[in-house]
């Protein structure tokens, strides 16, 4: 394993090594859990910031902004030859090359040019369920890539996690899977998973929670753009144009508010239209997540996801670098409400924070 570099915002270099990890997995496994974890505890954790990679010539600006994680998927016509259109390699397989604009042949070299770069590479299988016959298929996949192997395969399905470990690649558990409790996270640490990435849906204090009783995972949360207004674990809904997810299938239906007799009045009418009018318009109409930094920050989270795999790179560089000095006034508040107070907004924020209807997690400040 390889040494990272880190440029701080002061230019200052800080090297911190890696090696031995997998001795102190080993160790882990013994009942040394607090030594795993040791390349993030000296000198204080790092919150990666981890940045979909759609088009490759974007990863150069993306690291100069601040990012230092990578996942990407790929675009295969012969999957869909075999297996139907509507059978998806990851959860973004609808929208086709506009958000898998990779082919699984472009896999290995982008891994590689992300590897030079000093930065990590997450390949996505995250796609709701597969059949046995999908299972083989990328199993095939996993073993393509394993002789170049990427920092981890984000999978949706313990049966997947089984079939990346069999070619020793970090394993890490999408939101698909739906890590909602400690129980569920104790499981696939069981399975030794590298990492997993939380539902957008927690709360801060069950986020905590989760991470106090599996410390030893690393853990990924949801914290600029696209926001879901189900759950992602419990929805079997299409992401694509033709048949849409079932929000938005349900965001341009028309509606019709009837009420029971008993209940028909002004205010009741007024308020029901108000609510419907909030979920149509403005609840995660973008998502943002920048209020709970500090928060994350003393959590010691590992990485936090920007979503948007078919967004503008520049759109994208800019929540890079709003998050990147986040993190850094973060680290070096003393308090919740220092933070608060000085933290840098996204220019949009008139639209995005009104009634905290994008916020990834509203309990901070509403």
């Amino acid at each position: 394993m390889r040494n990272r570099s880190v440029m701080s915002r002061n230019h200052c270099k800080t090297v911190i090594s890696t090696k031995g990890i997998q001795l102190r997995e080993r160790e882990f496994a013994n009942g040394a859990s607090e030594l795993l974890h040791s390349r993030n505890r000296q000198g204080g954790m790092i919150m990666e910031i981890l940045v979909p990679l759609n088009n490759p010539e974007c990863l150069e600006d993306y690291i100069q902004a601040g990012a230092r994680e990578f996942y990407f998927g790929f675009y295969d016509e012969e999957w869909n030859s075999r297996f139907g259109e509507y059978s998806d390699i990851n959860r973004m397989s609808g929208y086709k090359k506009l958000a898998n604009a990779n082919t699984f042949e472009d896999i290995n070299n982008l891994i590689e040019n992300i590897r030079k770069k000093n930065a990590d590479s997450y390949i996505t299988f995250n796609s709701a369920s597969y059949s046995n016959d999908e299972l083989k298929k990328l199993e095939e996949y996993i073993e393509a890539v394993s002789t170049n192997k990427p920092d981890g395969i984000i999978v949706s399905s313990p049966e997947l996690a089984l079939l990346v470990k069999k070619y020793d690649i970090p394993v890490v558990i999408s939101t698909i899977a739906g890590v909602y409790n400690s129980d569920i996270a104790s499981f696939y640490n069981g399975l030794r998973v590298k990492r997993i990435i939380l539902p957008r849906d927690l709360r801060l204090e069950e986020i905590e929670d989760i991470i106090a009783h599996n410390r030893q995972l690393e853990y990924e949360i949801f914290i600029m753009r696209n926001g879901c207004k189900f759950s992602d674990s419990n929805c079997l809904g299409f992401h694509r144009k033709e048949m849409c997810s079932i929000c938005a299938n349900l965001d341009r239906a028309t509606d019709e508010i009837i009420l029971a007799k008993e209940c028909e009045n002004f205010e009741n009418r007024s308020n029901i239209e108000y609510t419907d009018m909030l979920l149509k318009n403005d609840f995660h109409n973008y998502a943002c997540g920048m209020c709970a930094i500090y928060d994350f920050v003393k959590m010691n989270v590992n990485a936090g996801k920007v979503v948007g795999r078919s967004d503008d790179c520049q759109s994208v560089c800019e929540d890079i670098r709003l998050i990147s000095a986040n993190i850094e006034l973060a680290k070096k508040c003393s308090s919740k409400e220092e933070y608060l107070c000085q933290m840098n907004f996204p220019e949009d924020r008139s639209v995005m924070c009104t009634n905290g209807m994008s916020c990834y997690y509203p309990e901070v400040r509403f």
